[in-house]
């Protein structure tokens, strides 16, 4: 019968569906060991462990499900591009002419439409995105041609149908000057509603991270010239914040709403004390281009958050700047923004907020300097700023403190409602407002026997527009073993059931009140004792009734003849977050998560704590689609809309996946991930039941999986295939069974049907073991697969039996799979193949035997079998070979990421004047000085304006940048100071000490910045401690510059060997020009590029000061004489210094003190300064402060530096 099945199964799909591991499709065990000792089993399409693109003609279109990186295909290309730049390194220097090019072409992908693509790798490394040009056409059936292409073509095609990628003039440089070979990651989930498709609002977290919603580029100092990304962590380049919301709008494509959730920090549980103040990580950050600010606070004011571990105990409260860009960025993309002021516990324990409660003076939680208050309306405000938002929230789950009730009354209400005309003031009748309560919380308080609706004067006020609710209800209470409600399904997954507890089970009709009835299910009802028949009343799901009824106060237990304010059906409700943590057992509390370092770390009852992304998935799925159902969701006849007007999931993390949770070195709470609330990293797969429909209707054929389960992360056609065999990957991960029933091809989950001893068919008789201990089976199994989180590149995992022996069984599996995912299902594998070596015979009656096919799971005292044989003879019986029990709950692990960009970030730029010296004596342009970490190149460009910048420079070599940990006095130059040392902070390349005569021929110097840059040489160097130097044996005011005083942290340069000078034409002298430096290879357009304002004021070009002036009395006044000093070739001490200028002119000041005397001109090198000159000049005489400055003139580039002589002889 089972070969009739695949016969007919194998022509409905194309092929024959045979050969799965375990038996998948019915085979007998001992087919499968057979076939999987053949060389390598192959299952789905080849592993491609290189994938290079192409241009060929007929090419397979592929098929990508779930996620997956896909070789591109050249399908159209312009004309290359040329581009041709000249440089000279000075002005008398030769032209140099450099050329680039760029190229426009356009990329097939996979068939579409596709949700989006995530990284792009280039000749196998990857691209930073930031500053690519590129458009992404998706595949749908009513794409346009793409503008470009028309515009050089003059016609072209749309390619619908077809997901392809156009880049617009990319430099080809980093690719050797040719079109680089390129994939992509493309996220595609096959057709069909699931989750993905029906979540439609989240909150977006974490809420703590002082620039974690940042759209730019953000970078900490770290030293003087190293930094580090900030804001820039995933592996494409991107700032984290807006690769997030991109994997967002792939994953969840119909989310509408999001709730952006900022937090503040709580001191105390005490409301009346209590202060809610922004929080930051550090005091002496040092961030840029942004800096952290929070309603006018700098790091200095805020509160300094708690360390555990030596580490913050949270992220910072997010910077004012980056809450306003987010909500610009989320609004852009379409989204509606919800504000949610949140309050972190930064106090003992780390407690939930809801703990927060007040003795007498709860006005102080809302109105103190840092109140409650303060918090929400500067959030309100912030709203807008950025443009305005959609709804303000005055804050979440303080049940506390709304909860306090005080001589008769609830203050913490009426200071909600105060606070709500707050921010109406400041956001307009146009933006919503409302509290979200607590799930526990929003339908009343109840003590004591008394019944108070607490929150129905605010959920009544004008001011508030919807009832806001934070709904974690548990659906189930499900048990390892037997229990009740075992009873009723078969899972804590079962859909049904969920669906029967969304108005039922606990909460709903009935409650535990204690833990020890909870451990032996002793369950007490929920209902009214009264006449009145309000179970309602006491049942926090049933939201339907809470909201459809009046409202009647029981202050003694006694119902109020006067209902409240409340109007049924008055307002609409919203959840503002739903969740479920992604635990074992999660639906049984969904409130609970993991977190070492809270007080409130707990596991659902009963929890293995095990992580269970189906558990989460379940509970979403069901939630979701109950409201979906309009039956479940009335119309008001007040408002006329559904009584639930939104829900949106907690969570979305802003910090993109797989780069959190990986990166414990970055967040703290990277381990929580696990078994959390987070969709990241669980969402866009592709479910079995999609993917089998999807592949069965490439070969037109029908299938029911209305009964299989199951999630693949990423599978790949790469090539045309039959659909049985492209099936084949999918059924045999996920365990799938497949058979014909009734001529309709089924795909359902293995359920094992249970045998007992009343089945056989002599009840007296034993059923025989039989075992096969001639028969070989494999002792190992290598499996090959893409891994998920290393760039999809090939992985090979090998699991090993406990019993020696055996060959290797290889396999080769077409998916992406997590390495933890791999060695799972390789580890399961193995198992079942070593289990054909027992079996166990069974005697059936023949309407017993007639219910089973081989392959069938069954279960026979307490032990998983599956049937390998059948015998219809006069005695019929079945043979039984054992299979491992189910396999774990294994998902999407991260684990480690592939290759990412390295994105140096430019920590500084100085455009560094200096004398002509070294042997590039004759340059006399600025020096460029560029700092990045890592250092990778940096183009320098400069203009009169940003549409004139042309490039200037490329600088190729880091300089050292530091600075002096001592300061210095004015001193002279050209001297050697043999016992003058000088302490300096150097990051970059270690100094080392040299021989004198090494030193005057030109090494060791450094640049110091005093009133100009003074270029001092050292001989010889003392290490004090990391990057710090003691410089002894001084040689200052070297090459022309000065020995100005120089103060304790005055800059320091230390330049490369191959230092760079700008290209200037001498016509920009003393013009201020835009200085952009930028990562190379960007035109300077990438993030991170520094922008400054500067000036080349042409000292270089300017004549040196004189030197060695010296006065002397001659009979008729005073000889004045000096040298001049050439800028360059003029080291021969033995001839005349060369003359750099078309004529000799000096200019000469006398000064007394600083009240100029004389001035005049000298056309040598000496002058006399008569006695009756110096009579009138000087009536009282010289003294100490009678000095002459000589300059020498250019005509080109007017005077230089003077050289000062005392007049006192």
């Amino acid at each position: 019968m089972a070969q009739v099945i695949l016969t007919t199964i194998g022509t409905a799909l194309g092929g024959p569906v045979g050969g799965i591991i375990g038996s998948t499709l019915g085979q007998a065990i001992d087919r499968t060991v057979v076939n999987a000792l053949s060389p390598v089993r192959q299952l789905g399409s080849r592993l491609e462990g290189v994938r290079v693109a192409s241009a060929d003609q007929g090419a397979p279109i592929k098929q990508v499900y779930g996620r997956g990186r896909v070789a591109g295909t050249i399908i159209w290309t312009a004309r290359l591009k040329e581009n041709r730049s000249t440089t000279r390194a000075s002005k008398s220097s030769p032209k140099t002419e450099s050329y680039a090019y760029s190229l426009s072409f356009a990329v097939g992908l996979c068939e579409g439409p596709i949700d989006g693509i995530g990284r792009i790798w280039a000749d196998g490394q990857l691209l930073d995105q930031s500053a690519l040009a590129y458009r992404l056409y998706t595949g749908s059936e009513d794409q346009m041609p793409d503008a470009l292409i028309e515009a050089i073509e003059g016609s072209a095609p749309a390619y619908r149908g077809l997901a392809y990628l156009v880049f617009e003039d990319l430099p080809l440089a980093a690719f050797g000057n040719r079109p680089p070979s390129l994939s992509v990651e493309v996220f595609r989930r096959p057709p069909g509603d699931g989750l993905e498709t029906l979540i439609d609002g989240v909150c977006l977290i974490p809420g703590a991270g002082e620039f974690v919603y940042a759209t730019a580029h953000n970078a900490v100092l770290e030293g003087l010239s190293g930094a580090r990304w900030e804001t820039q962590n995933s592996t494409d380049g991107r700032p984290d914040f807006l690769v997030a919301l991109d994997q967002l709008q792939a994953q969840l494509p119909n989310v509408k709403r999001v709730n952006l959730v900022v937090s503040w920090f709580g001191d105390s549980l005490d409301a009346g004390v209590c202060q809610i103040k922004p929080g930051v990580e550090q005091r002496d950050k040092k961030t840029k281009p942004l800096h952290w600010s929070v309603a006018g606070l700098n790091r200095a004011e805020a509160h300094l958050i708690s360390t555990l571990d030596d580490r913050p105990a949270y992220g910072g409260t997010p910077s004012d700047q980056t809450v306003v860009d987010a909500i610009r960025a989320l609004k852009a993309r379409g989204y509606a923004v919800t504000l949610v002021p949140f309050i972190l516990m930064d106090c003992a324990g780390f407690p939930w907020r809801g703990r927060i409660t007040s003795g007498s003076d709860v006005a102080a939680f809302f109105t103190n300097e840092w109140g409650l208050n303060r918090f929400v309306t500067h959030l309100a405000a912030l709203g807008v700023e950025a443009g305005g938002v959609d709804t303000v929230l005055l804050g979440s789950e303080l049940r506390g403190v709304t909860t306090a009730r005080i001589g008769g009354t609830y203050p913490a209400v009426a200071a909600l409602k105060a606070l709500a005309a707050e921010v109406r003031a400041i956001v307009g009748v146009e933006t919503q407002i409302s509290y979200a309560a607590d799930w526990s919380e929003y339908f009343g308080h109840q003590a004591g026997g008394a019944v108070h609706f607490h929150l129905d004067p605010l959920w009544v006020d004008a001011n508030i527009d919807f009832v806001g609710i934070d709904w974690y209800a548990p659906l189930t209470d499900w048990r390892d073993g037997e229990h009740l409600d075992a009873e009723v399904a078969d899972s804590i997954y079962d859909e049904a059931y969920l669906t029967s507890r969304m108005r039922g089970g606990e909460g709903f009709d009935w409650y535990y009140a204690s833990e020890e009835d909870r451990d032996a299910q002793i369950r007490t009802p929920i209902i009214d004792g009264s006449s009145h028949g309000e179970d309602w009343l006491f049942r926090p799901k049933d939201v339907l009734n809470w909201w459809a009824n009046a409202h009647h106060d029981r202050p003694d237990g006694m119902r109020s003849a006067t209902p409240t304010a409340w109007v049924p059906q008055s307002k609409p409700v919203r959840f503002i977050e739903y969740g479920c943590g992604a635990i074992d057992k999660g639906p049984n509390a969904p409130n609970l998560f993991l977190d070492p370092k809270s007080s409130e770390s707990a596991v659902p009852p009963y929890s293995t704590g095990e992580r269970d992304d189906r558990a989460q998935r379940a509970y979403l799925t069901a939630l979701a689609e109950f409201y979906n159902d309009p039956a479940n969701n009335p119309v008001s006849m007040v408002y006329g809309a559904p009584m639930l007007s939104g829900m949106d999931v907690w969570c979305w993390d802003a910090r993109p996946y797989p780069a959190f949770p990986q990166k414990s070195e970055v967040w703290g709470d990277g381990d929580n991930w696990r078994t959390g609330h987070w969709l990241n990293g669980r969402m866009g797969g592709a479910s079995a039941k999609h993917l089998l429909t999807a592949i069965a209707a490439q070969a037109g054929a029908e299938i029911d999986v209305s009964s299989s389960s199951g999630q693949i992360d990423g599978y790949v056609i790469e090539q045309p295939m039959r659909a049985a065999q492209a099936l084949e990957p999918v059924l045999s991960y996920l365990g799938l069974e497949i058979a014909d029933r009734n001529g309709l091809i089924v795909v359902a989950d293995s359920t094992a049907v249970e045998l007992s001893r009343d089945d056989l068919a002599f009840h007296d008789r034993d059923p025989v073991l039989a075992r096969r201990d001639l028969m070989e089976v494999p002792g190992a199994l290598i499996l090959r697969c893409y891994d998920l989180d290393r760039d999809y590149q090939v992985q090979a995992v090998h699991a090993r039996a406990d019993t020696a022996g055996g060959d290797t069984l290889s396999l080769d599996l077409s998916l992406a799979l997590t390495a933890a995912q791999a060695r799972d299902f390789a580890g399961y594998t193995l198992a079942q193949a070593q289990g054909v070596r027992e079996s166990l015979s069974v005697d059936l009656s023949p309407a017993q035997v007639l219910r089973f096919e081989i392959g069938d799971a069954v279960a026979f005292e307490g032990v998983n079998y599956r049937i390998s044989g059948i015998d219809l003879s006069e005695r019929p019986s079945a043979l039984l070979t054992p299979v491992p029990s189910s396999r774990a709950v294994v998902s999407g692990e991260p684990s480690g990421g592939g290759e990412g960009v390295i994105t140096p970030i430019l920590s500084g730029f100085t455009l560094l004047e200096l004398p002509c010296f070294g042997a590039d004596e004759t340059n006399t342009r600025p020096i460029l000085v560029a700092s990045s970490a890592p250092f990778m190149g940096v183009d320098i460009y400069a203009g009169a304006s940003e549409s004139a910048l042309r490039l200037r420079g490329q600088v190729r070599q880091a300089a050292g940048i530091g600075e002096t940990r001592m300061a210095l006095a004015a001193g002279q130059s050209g001297v050697w100071l043999r016992e003058a040392l000088l302490d300096i902070y150097l990051e970059g390349e270690a100094l080392q000490s040299r021989a004198e005569a090494d030193v005057l021929g030109g090494e060791n110097f450094i640049c110091v910045k005093g009133d100009e840059w003074e270029i001092i040489q050292y001989r010889e160097v003392v290490p004090l401690g990391p990057r710090l130097y003691r410089l002894r044996g001084l040689l200052r005011g070297q090459w022309g510059t000065r020995a100005f005083a120089i103060a304790d942290g005055a800059a320091v340069v230390h330049l490369p060997a191959d230092f760079t000078r700008a290209e200037m034409s001498n016509d920009e002298v003393g013009l201020p020009r835009l200085w952009r430096a930028g990562r190379s290879g960007f035109g300077g357009a990438a993030d991170g590029a520094i922008e400054v304002e500067a000036v080349w004021t042409g000292l270089a070009l300017r004549p040196r000061a004189p030197v060695h002036g010296r006065v002397r009395r001659e009979t008729d006044g005073l000889a004045i004489r000096w040298l001049r000093c050439a800028r360059y070739g003029g080291d021969h001490l033995d001839l005349e210094p060369p003359m750099d200028e078309a004529a000799e002119v000096y200019r000469l000041r006398f000064y007394q003190g600083e009240t100029l005397r004389r001035e005049t001109e000298a056309m040598e090198s000496r002058f006399v300064y008569g006695d009756d000159l110096r009579a009138l000049d000087y009536p009282g005489g010289f003294d100490a402060e009678s000095r002459l400055e000589i300059v020498q003139k250019s005509t080109t580039s007017g005077y230089g530096p003077p050289l000062r002589v005392g007049l006192m002889t």
